[in-house]
């Protein structure tokens, strides 16, 4: 028998006969889907990628990064109320904290004109209490809970969140507004203070090594937002009615009404000044702090405090 003979092949049916990938084939018959998930992707990633961009440059989210910095850490700081130029009491004092122990020791001299006294909070470990000296007496109390909602509702401040029932808990409102209604609010709200809407008008600008963040906000906007968009966060129609009650009563002066809020973020992006003013009927209320020595004060509780503990 003689030798078969076998038909040479060329280099394009050699490249034919290959096995083709399952995956490359299906992109094959797929492209125009593939396109179209991938331009679907892009949308998203540019989409949340804005999203996460505005909020981290919200003036909102710099102020609660700022003043979360200073809240888990230390500083020396004054508060001041006045009324007309008058001041009607004074804080001024020492901060100092640990929230990964949930560790806290504040010390100030309080100034209301007519008394003065001194107040210490006091949280390491177990040991959680508060206390005034008055007329050279110490009294103190338990604090416990008010710490620990301190640290629950700071654990999601710090990130940038706004956490409505750790809030009610600190503040002792729990039973008089909604935490989920509040939380939903607090989105609406947030989003009318980006500085160009109707609730208020900011405007920034620079002093030395800070940034001070200045809003105009009409008082009849925010009443107005509370009385259209906030009725849920009242557990209570009552509540809810007293309070649209009170402000058309008096509807014309907070029309009239001024309001500025200020703060200050330093370099270092720690908030180092805040104001409230706000103009009603001609008087002039402010509430403004100062801080500083950021992460260099240590705090001393006076051994007067802590004798008063142990006597507990």
């Amino acid at each position: 028998m003689g030798k078969k003979t076998i038909p040479a092949i060329n280099e394009s049916e050699l490249d034919f006969e290959k096995p083709v990938s399952p995956v490359k084939l299906w992109i094959k018959e797929h492209m125009a889907a593939v396109y179209i998930g991938a331009a679907i992707l892009l949308i998203i990633a540019i989409f949340f990628g804005i999203r996460i961009y505005n909020n981290k440059n919200h003036p909102i989210t710099k102020l609660m990064s700022a003043s979360a910095k200073d809240f888990n850490s230390s500083f020396s700081f004054e508060v001041e109320a006045d009324l007309n130029g008058k001041t009607m009491m004074k804080y001024t004092g020492t901060y100092e904290a640990d929230a990964a122990k949930q560790n806290v020791k504040a010390l100030y001299d309080a100034d209301y004109g007519d008394y003065q006294y001194t107040g210490v909070v006091y949280s390491q470990g177990e040991t959680r209490y508060s206390g005034s000296l008055y007329n050279g007496k110490w009294r103190v109390r338990d604090c416990s809970e008010k710490v620990l909602h301190f640290f629950d509702f700071n654990t999601d401040y710090k990130a940038g969140r706004f956490d409505a029932a750790s809030f009610l808990r600190f503040t002792g409102l729990t039973s008089q507004y909604s935490a989920d209604e509040l939380n939903r609010f607090m989105k609406l709200f947030k989003s009318r203070m980006n500085g160009n809407s109707e609730l208020a008008d900011l405007s920034v600008t620079k002093e030395d090594d800070s940034r001070v963040y200045t809003y105009d906000i009409s008082l009849s906007a925010f009443f107005e937002l509370v009385r259209d968009k906030g009725a849920s966060i009242f557990f209570s129609a009552i509540d809810y009615d007293a309070f649209c009650k009170l402000y058309e009563m008096n509807e014309q002066s907070v029309k009239s009404s001024e309001c500025r809020f200020s703060y200050t973020i330093n370099n270092g992006g720690w908030m180092s000044a805040a104001e409230l003013t706000w103009t009603v009927d001609g008087d002039v209320y402010s509430i403004r702090s100062t801080m500083d020595d950021f992460g260099k004060v240590e705090v001393t509780i006076p051994d007067g405090f802590m004798d008063a503990v142990d006597a507990l």
